[in-house]
């Protein structure tokens, strides 16, 4: 909807540059399952099949950023914490926010979804971030 809240606005176009924002179609309760099956990778009835893919993204490829703090996986980007590594992604459009993420130490997961008009100044990926980096 437009800033008023109630005017309908088309479906938002990313572009060729953006095509990989908005792609996946889920529910939160699908989301919280993937991020379930990232915590227990050896659990479920097609353990076999995705074990070795699960861990796979888990595996850190590069490291980013100052004093080499964002290490990257296939998928996921990586941060130290005081509970074992937590393993993120986040993203957003004008229209919507997305975090999720795992710590495989603690087996706790977040997924933290809005449907709102997205800036640089909202705290939705911080303030899910946070409850897992620092609480106990």
């Amino acid at each position: 909807h437009a800033r008023d809240g109630v005017t309908a606005v088309p479906p938002f176009d990313t572009g060729e540059g953006f095509l990989p924002a908005g792609a996946v179609r889920a529910t939160p309760a699908d989301l919280l399952s993937y991020l379930e099956a990232h915590l227990r990778p050896h659990a479920g009835p097609h353990a076999d099949r995705l074990r070795t893919a699960l861990l796979a993204v888990q595996r850190p490829l590069l490291d980013r950023g100052i004093r080499h703090r964002h290490t990257h996986t296939l998928a996921w980007v990586r941060h130290p914490s005081p509970y074992g590594p937590l393993y993120f992604h986040s993203g957003a459009t004008t229209g919507q926010e997305a975090f999720l993420a795992f710590q495989p130490d603690t087996g706790r997961a977040l997924v933290a979804l809005a449907t709102r008009r997205y800036s640089a100044r909202t705290t939705l990926t911080q303030a899910a971030y946070g409850l897992l980096t620092e609480l106990p």
